[in-house]
């Protein structure tokens, strides 16, 4: 549309470039919006202040991000009071008027030199160099070089015009920051208070903007809004109001409102948010944990939820009303079963009746009765498994409770399926994403940049720093089709699949054409290896066929479908159905097809394997060397070849090409060394194996894989004591790595040191339930509870050990290796049991 109006435009010294000084767009913007009901888009590219298209639009997007303006309709803008406020800062600061406030002494006294940056942009509206270079902070410049740079890569603080400030994640992180210090309870207080009292004013404006009334709604979602920030969801999301209508709905559906329910449509039309918008981050929030704090879902129908969530008052009510009925239930059961009295009508049905007759009514809608008969067992069993896991036994209640509800889980199996970690996740396949490098995108030096540091923030269990990297770059440039491309890549890598195909498909539905090969392609690749991770080979193969149909003569057509039937066989499914010679031809087509030798290069890598797999082991050596000649910097088909000359048996050729890839690949020689030590295992020479490991300890004192390594060496010599005692500085150094509890677990089980194993094993599933080793860990479990008896868990373990072994990347060589154990273990436990 087009306005009349005059519009008045900012005096010259603030658009003129003064000396070498650029102005400041944000000023700009600002002064504008404030001096005009609304401007457009158009009025700011014009004379005299004339902004750059692209520059305009990225300052436009920042300002209404930080809510400082808003779009009133379709290219025209206004301020906000915020915006106001802001606009006030920078003109004060324009005038000189600027005053800094500085860190106490308890911060100062230690050089963390990012804490006093971090303290000092959050309470100062933006800092310059010169605030951290001049008295009292007096930060040399190459620190401060430095940590401003890392506290920009974390996305703690961003630098504007020269200016540095904080983030809604660096407001998270100043939080976590101060309880580091041994500052006075009034300034940590105070400063929560100031948090509190920012977010409030804002959620005030939201209350008015949609009349809300009701009080305990109100509570509810000024406590969500408090404790759930903004930026986990902020890459489903396209403003962080439409994640205050996220929270008003889990907010509005809650017990408490009972008979009040508003349904998922109604609600989007009534605030206006997008539908699958809504539903997608509801489930980001109630089943996929993208916060720490667990939700339950009551279902009162196929189209009726309510939610709750743990450590609220109807949670903790209910968990202790739970917890002494179950006490009873258990203590009177023992009390029976040791007794010659007549044991009294008691059952688990008549137990959760009993739970029920207290909560409808007390705590509950009576009318919600039904759909709490039917939570209740899950709930229950999770009470238990938290009690199980969480809880430490330290003194003569915690013992007793953890008596009390030892053995429920087992109780409720029979009622209704166990609480188990695993089940509740992505049941999922291990494929090799590195063939995802074929797409066209990856051609670009950026992006290929972007995925590998994506790939470092996921190896140090950090996906959200990934994420959040990928979403910035989006926001900036929401058009680019390989941005989008790559969000959906580092979503499934990250083993959130389920969200990559529901972000592919939302993100398909803004281009007409569909078919086209930039968009087909990549859209359709991405999604079979998607399907393939969830073990969806139906549908793999069906947008495989769809593939070939449109581009018959596309390398990636043959490709896919190759991949879809070499999994398939590597995991052994339909196995009789699968031909061998087709997922090859398949491959050579693609080969055939294809312009570029690095693409070419992996395609001869899985070539490599489904001959490896086949244990056609001269074929996969030729088909690995022509992949290494095509790439040879590639280090992963070097081990590739290293992999298959062991399982050829060619142990000592392997050994020379080893030393000749570390003069290939110098900075890899540790990894090299390692690998090299492992081959020394095929030859039984335990003591070369040691000796090199050990070497590589004394260089590396903290890498803790090499220790990892040290533990399993001194266990094939039978060093109990060594063994023991590398396993406990493992753990130690490392106490939340899942793997390293696993290998610890195994010694003290091989070591005869069940009752400790166990405890040790079970905190390795819960630290890493979904870990590449959980097969060993079932299975080592297993064998501790055949030693002291308990052969239901064992029996458990062992099946629970076959899902993994069925999922895990591995030969099929170890999965029958590991399903022969399985079965002579439980002809063991057969013989025990008719002995006992």
């Amino acid at each position: 549309m087009s306005r009349t109006q005059e519009i008045n435009y900012p005096p010259e010294e603030i658009f003129r470039q003064m000396g070498v000084e650029r102005p400041n767009l944000e000023h700009i913007i600002l002064w504008m919006l404030k001096n005009n009901d609304v401007v457009e888009w158009s009025n700011f590219k014009e004379e005299p202040i004339s902004i750059p298209q692209s520059t305009l639009s990225y300052y436009l997007k920042a300002l209404m991000l930080d809510e400082y303006i808003e779009k009133v309709e379709r290219g025209v803008y206004q301020i906000t009071s915020k915006g106001a406020e802001r606009y006030n800062q920078l003109s004060r600061s324009k005038e000189g008027e600027r005053k800094l406030n500085y860190p106490p002494k308890a911060i100062t006294n230690e050089r963390n030199y990012d804490h006093w940056i971090t303290w000092m942009v959050y309470n100062n509206t933006f800092c310059k160099w010169s605030d951290f270079i001049d008295e009292p902070l007096k930060i040399n410049q190459s620190s401060l070089s430095k940590n401003l740079n890392e506290l920009q890569k974390r996305e703690i603080i961003r630098k504007e015009n020269k200016e540095y400030r904080i983030t809604q994640k660096g407001k998270s992180e100043y939080s976590r920051m101060l309880k580091e210090y041994d500052l006075d309870r009034q300034s940590i207080l105070n400063e929560e208070s100031n948090r509190i009292a920012e977010i409030t004013k804002k959620t005030i404006t939201f209350f008015e903007k949609y009349e809300i009334q009701d009080g305990d709604i109100k509570f509810r979602f000024l406590n969500n809004v408090l404790k759930y920030p903004y930026a986990n969801l902020r890459g489903s999301l396209d403003s962080e109001e439409n994640f205050n209508k996220v929270l008003l709905f889990l907010s509005m559906n809650h017990p408490n409102q009972y008979p009040f329910y508003i349904s998922p449509k109604d609600f989007s039309k009534e605030y206006q948010i997008n539908l699958l918008e809504l539903e997608f981050n509801i489930r980001q929030i109630v089943e996929k944990n993208v916060y720490s704090t667990k939700f339950f879902s009551l279902k009162v129908d196929e189209d009726k939820l309510y939610y709750f969530q743990a450590n609220e008052k109807i949670e903790k009510v209910l968990s202790a009303i739970i917890e002494d009925h179950i006490t009873k239930f258990t203590y009177l059961r023992k009390l029976y079963e040791s007794s010659l009295c007549k044991t009294p009508s008691m059952s688990l049905n008549s137990t959760v009746d009993a739970i029920l007759e207290e909560i409808c009514d007390n705590l509950f809608n009576s009318e919600l009765k039904n759909a709490l008969k039917e939570f209740l067992p899950e709930f229950i069993s999770y009470l238990a498994y938290r009690i199980e896991t969480e809880r430490k036994l330290i003194d003569t209640h915690d013992k007793l409770e953890g008596v009390a509800w030892r053995d429920i889980p087992e109780v409720f199996q029979s009622y209704n399926p166990r609480f188990d970690l695993v089940e509740q996740a992505e049941f999922k396949y291990y494929i090799d994403y590195s063939i995802l490098m074929v797409l066209p995108l990856f051609s670009s030096p950026e992006i290929k940049s972007m995925f590998e540091e994506a790939k470092d923030s996921m190896k140090k269990k950090d996906s959200a720093k990934a994420l959040a990297k990928i979403n910035s770059s989006i926001r900036l440039d929401p058009d680019n089709l390989d941005l989008l491309f790559l969000k959906a890549i580092i979503l499934s890598v990250s083993n959130r699949h389920k969200s990559a195909i529901q972000f592919l498909k939302k993100m398909l539905k803004n281009y007409p054409n569909k078919k086209d090969e930039e968009i087909f392609i990549p859209y359709n690749f991405i999604l079979v290896y998607c399907h393939l991770t969830l073990a969806e080979f139906d549908k793999a193969l069906k947008i495989s066929n769809k593939l070939n149909v449109n581009y018959p003569d596309h390398p990636i057509s043959f490709i896919t479908k190759a991949l879809v039937l070499g999994y398939k066989f590597i995991y052994q499914i339909d196995i009789e159905k699968i031909r061998i010679d087709q997922i090859l031809d398949d491959i050579d087509q693609a080969i055939l097809l294809e312009d570029n030798n690095s693409n070419k290069g992996k395609y001869y890598h899985f070539k490599s394997l489904v001959l490896k797999q086949s244990k056609k082991f001269e074929d996969a050596l030729e088909a690995i060397d022509t992949a290494i000649e095509l790439n040879p910097k590639d280090l992963s088909l070097h081990y590739m070849k290293y992999s298959i000359l062991y399982d050829f048996e060619k142990i000592d050729e392997a050994l020379e090409l080893v030393d000749e890839g570390i003069k290939l690949f110098p900075d890899q020689k540790t990894k090299l060394m390692t690998h090299k030590a492992y081959l020394y295992k095929k030859k039984n020479d335990y003591d070369k194996g040691l000796e090199i490991t050990n070497e590589l300890w004394k260089q590396n004192p903290e890498n803790f894989e090499l220790l990892n390594h040290k533990v399993y060496w001194h266990l094939y010599r039978g060093e109990k004591e060594e063994a023991i005692e590398a396993g406990k500085r493992l753990i130690k150094h490392d106490p939340d790595d899942g793997n390293f509890h696993d290998s610890y677990g195994e010694v003290l089980t091989e070591f005869g040191e069940y009752e400790e194993a166990i405890k040790v094993l079970l905190k390795a599933l819960e630290l890493d339930p979904l870990g590449w080793f959980t097969y060993n860990t079932y299975f080592q479990l297993a064998r501790c509870y055949k030693e002291i008896g308990r052969f239901d868990l064992a029996r458990d373990s062992l099946q629970k050990g076959e899902r993994a072994i069925n999922t895990c990347f591995c030969d099929i060589k170890m999965r029958e290796e590991w399903k022969e154990k399985k079965l002579k273990l439980l002809a063991e436990i057969d013989e025990l049991e008719k002995q006992s």
